[in-house]
């Protein structure tokens, strides 16, 4: 009898082995495609029976998950690439694309250079002078278009970067309650197949190491920066550094989470808000670059009515904020003196006061430091205007275009606000008191081609500016030497000069109340002149478009900026835009393929294989109906042996 029991027993222990592996089959095909699911296996080892006597069966199946730390580590880290580059791809492209179509700034201020240029051939033209405000309405909108596309890009960063630490820290309050039950189930299969899930999950958001625990609890940590332990999670915080650029604390105690661009969906945004800034401080600064250029060349000449021009355009002052923590009294106040000598980067720009060596100047941007030297300070194309005493130690933030793509708009408001003439229109001969020239020279003096200049040549005869839009007359004192006075006037010496081999130059002073302050219209004098002879500057009329042919070349003339010419400042900014998008778009195909390739990895080592799932669920068929027989054997002998009796 006992041999008939044993026989039985042997058979149920293995019938209740085929069972449980046929039950894990079901459960592998079922899940096979559940994030964080592993495959599965019914784990069988021999019972330990009785010394000299048949076998006992098996013990009960141990349910055993396929997993490798190795591949599951490596396809968090390729999730981890793949979201940021996602996202670094997708901003960029925002980014680059925000200079096409309405923000198509290049293309609008060409076609304002252009109409401007056609304007300095026929000045007179009303509805030439027209098509060039309507250009000017254009060129302001597509600044704007440009800085609103921008923004969006920005704001769009900020907003992921704010719901993504919301998700993350809903994953790490899940993978605490998961620790903390894994405390109570050890290595529970189903456990781990969610705490897998979840760590994948997570690791979208940065990246992130496990250190796993005996019971199949882990600690989690990012760059040495402890998420998750048995105490619970560290929840995240977003916050702002002392340079204005987002950052992520984790816990109570606020420690600082690093994360690089490519650290992750988290790290992509703070790497895209910080690429959407820096891209609209660009433009800003190329904003005020072009405004105050063409406002310079507007200052430079005079409109029909003989007026000095005025802006034509309008933007934003510099702004400066004090730091949180001065002590001192100092006020700073700046403005743009020389637009074409700020960087292309735009700052903004860090002044810093120390006791001992005075002020000192970073540009935010690139790093590069800058003096503020002379009284006042003049740092990179901006004066500085300094009121009160600054304590040692005290910080100004100095942004030299703040909104101004956003905040440009045309300041002319008549067609006859375009200053196309020039200052002044040389004539050979003497004024006369009916406004016509007489020329009665005996020599010969001949004029060349005017320019604007800071620097008047060595040998020039400088007017001040206080004689600007006054009728000049010069006269020569001798073949070589002569003098400028006002024509009409009492005849008094106000500046002289001599031709020499290279002939003489007149330098005319711009007044200093105008953007043109500092600059001096002048003109190149050569001839054989005779003694007598006179040489009038009357101021330019309507027919005259020669400042308007200057301002049209502001376009393409070099070292116009500081990047070069206008064209190329914008250019750069487009081209580098543009690159830095086909970048991030090569990278994110590539870290994509990764994800793929660390997905197979792991799939080989923990995923459910279905054909081999049906090969292991026909054994156990096979092996369920061999122990049932078992059963029925034993039954068959236990009857025959009872009817026996």
């Amino acid at each position: 009898m006992s041999g008939i029991t044993s026989a039985i027993n042997t058979a149920l222990s293995g019938l209740d082995l085929f069972e449980t592996g046929i039950a894990t089959v079901a459960n592998n095909i079922s899940n096979a495609n559940t994030p964080g699911y592993s495959a599965e296996t019914a784990n069988a080892a021999t019972a330990v029976g009785v010394a000299n006597q048949p076998g006992s069966g098996v013990q009960p199946a141990q349910i055993i998950r396929a997993a490798s730390g190795l591949a599951a580590a490596q396809l968090r880290n390729a999730n981890s690439a793949s979201a940021a580059a996602t996202a670094q791809s997708t901003a960029l492209t925002n980014l680059s694309n925000a200079l096409t179509n309405n923000g198509d700034v290049q293309s609008a201020i060409n076609q304002f250079f252009g109409d401007i240029s056609t304007l300095a051939a026929n000045p007179t033209s009303n509805a030439q002078r027209q098509t060039v405000l309507s250009d000017a309405q254009i060129v302001t909108g597509t600044f704007q278009s440009a800085a609103q596309n921008m923004n969006t890009t920005t704001a769009t960063a900020s907003e992921s970067l704010a719901t993504g630490v919301t998700s993350a820290n809903g994953l790490l309050s899940q993978l605490a309650t998961i620790n903390k039950s894994l405390g109570q189930a050890p290595n529970d299969p189903s456990l781990l197949d969610q705490q897998q899930a979840a760590l994948n999950s997570l690791s979208e958001f940065m990246p992130i190491s496990t250190l796993p625990q005996s019971n199949g609890s882990v600690i989690i940590t990012t760059g040495g920066t402890i998420l998750v332990d048995q105490s619970g999670p560290k929840a995240l915080a977003q916050t702002t550094t002392s340079a204005g650029t987002p950052a992520i604390t984790a816990g109570t105690n606020a420690v600082p989470v690093t994360l690089a661009e490519g650290d992750g969906s988290l790290g992509a945004a703070i790497g895209n808000i910080q690429s959407g800034n820096a891209a609209l401080q660009a433009l800003n600064t190329l904003a005020a670059v072009f405004a105050g250029k063409v406002n310079t060349a507007q200052a430079e000449g005079l409109t029909p009515a003989g007026a000095q021009g005025q802006p034509l355009f309008s933007v934003p002052a510099p702004s400066v904020t004090p730091g949180s923590n001065n002590a001192g009294s100092a006020s700073i106040a700046a403005s743009i003196t020389n637009s074409g000598a700020l960087p292309a980067d735009g700052g903004p720009f860090r002044l810093t006061y120390n006791a001992t060596n005075g002020w000192s100047v970073t540009d935010q941007a690139s790093g590069q430091s800058y003096s503020a030297s002379g009284t006042p300070p003049v740092i990179a194309g901006m004066t500085l205007a300094i009121s009160g005493t600054p304590a040692n130690g005290d910080q100004f933030t100095l942004n030299p275009a703040p909104n101004a793509a956003t905040g440009i708009g045309v300041a002319a408001i008549q067609t006859g606000d375009i200053a196309a003439a020039d200052p002044y229109v040389p004539n050979t001969g003497t004024l006369q008191s009916d406004g016509s020239i007489a020329n009665t020279n005996a020599g010969t003096v001949t004029t060349g081609s005017d320019i604007t200049t800071a620097t008047p040549a060595s040998n020039a005869a400088v007017v001040p500016a206080g004689y600007y839009g006054q009728p000049l007359q010069i006269i020569f004192t001798s073949p070589s030497a002569y003098t400028v006075s006002v024509a009409g006037g009492t005849g008094s010496v106000i500046a002289s000069g001599t031709l020499g081999n290279n002939g003489g130059n007149i330098a005319v002073a711009y007044p200093a109340s105008g953007a043109a302050a500092g600059q001096y219209w002048q003109l190149p004098i050569t001839g054989t002149p005779a003694s007598g002879d006179t040489l009038t500057l009357t101021p330019g009329g309507s027919s005259s478009g020669s400042n308007a042919q200057r301002m049209a070349t502001l376009w393409t003339t070099p070292s116009t900026t500081s990047s070069g010419a206008l064209e190329q400042a914008f250019v750069g900014l487009a081209t580098g835009l543009g690159a830095n998008a086909a970048a991030a778009q090569t990278l994110a195909s590539a870290t994509s393929t990764q994800v793929s390739t660390a997905t197979k990895n792991l799939q080989t080592v923990s995923g459910v294989n279905t054909d081999q799932q049906a090969v292991l669920l026909t054994n156990y068929q096979q092996a369920y109906q061999a122990a049932a027989q078992v059963i029925n054997a034993a039954r068959t002998m236990f009857t025959s042996l009872l009817q026996s009796v």
